[in-house]
């Protein structure tokens, strides 16, 4: 995914709402209060990029599911914070340690057989295809490209 654009909140909230019909502005704020996932304002303004709408879709897709609003939004934050540190890895493991340290790593970096990472035993790995969910926020964005202004309310 090479898309350099960011889109402001209304604009996200409608291409995220391409995969999640029920998802609105009225939705993400009220989720955002409950822990989910929102990225961090810049200039007072939310303005997300390619990666938080992935993050955003993800943690729709987990709410889907019937995952809390704040598990959801913590693994969408991790999952942000992973796509941001390795930007061209195709699988992101996110790792929680025995002792409860988190790490996020290419899938590549982690060693399931051994049951260790740095020094310590891990209790458990999720490993996101995230090259699969580029090509569906890449999808969410020509989607909603294909609808111009506001929809009626």
């Amino acid at each position: 995914m090479s898309n350099p654009i960011n889109y402001t909140r209304p604009e996200a909230c409608r291409i995220v709402a391409q995969g999640h019909p029920t998802f609105d502005r009225s939705t993400e704020g009220d989720q955002s209060r409950l822990g989910g996932y929102r990225p961090e304002p810049f200039a007072g303004q939310l303005l997300y990029d390619a990666r938080d709408l992935i993050a955003l879709d993800y943690q729709q897709s987990l709410i889907a599911e019937g995952h809390k609003v704040k598990t959801a939004g913590a693994l969408a934050s991790r999952l942000r914070c992973a796509m941001r540190d390795y930007p061209e890895a195709s699988l992101l493991a996110l790792v929680t340690m025995e002792n409860g340290n988190r790490v996020s790593l290419p899938f590549e970096n982690v060693d399931l057989f051994e049951g260790y990472n740095s020094g310590a035993m891990t209790r458990e790995t999720l490993v996101i295809d995230v090259r699969n969910l580029r090509v569906r926020a890449d999808r969410l964005i020509a989607e909603a490209a294909k609808i111009v202004g506001e929809a009626d309310a």
